[in-house]
């Protein structure tokens, strides 16, 4: 089933500088790191959006905890509503990067765990990252598509 969602953005269209921002600070690392081009059309229509098709499964046939939101890239100042601020894509990563590794988060889960691309895989899979078995000794996850395409 294709992802929908409630509301086109709760924050408005996303910044270009924001997503290159995270791009470039990813290629530092990972030089062939480049985003899913479905997951730029779901940013360029859905920034930050809450989706309606919430619930997904593992790669092993888990049911996942639902999709809260989707991360925005809008800058700060540029916000109506500054409690979503924390949601902004570089925000959130750089408050737990020390936790996971090669991964890059695009939307938070209502247990707060969180998707993310393993930019590490050299691919950019979608994984399941999860929160309270996460440390500085390494990111705890689990694999649920090759793709932000396939998921």
């Amino acid at each position: 089933m294709p992802l929908q969602f409630f509301d086109a953005s709760l924050v408005g269209p996303a910044s270009k500088r924001e997503l290159d921002d995270m791009r470039e600070m990813f290629r530092a690392d990972f030089p062939s790191f480049e985003f899913d081009p479905a997951y730029l059309q779901v940013v360029e229509e859905f920034n930050g959006g809450r989706p309606s098709t919430r619930y997904f499964r593992t790669s092993v046939g888990q049911l996942a905890p639902p999709i809260e939101r989707f991360l925005h890239y809008m800058a700060g100042h540029d916000l109506k509503d500054h409690r979503l601020g924390f949601l902004n894509a570089n925000v959130f990563w750089s408050a737990l990067e020390n936790r996971l590794g090669a991964l890059l988060p695009f939307a938070v889960l209502a247990n707060n765990d969180a998707l993310c691309f393993d930019c590490g895989s050299g691919e950019a899979q979608v994984v399941l990252w999860s929160n309270e078995p996460s440390g500085e000794g390494g990111p705890s996850y689990e694999h649920v598509a090759d793709s932000f395409g396939v998921f």
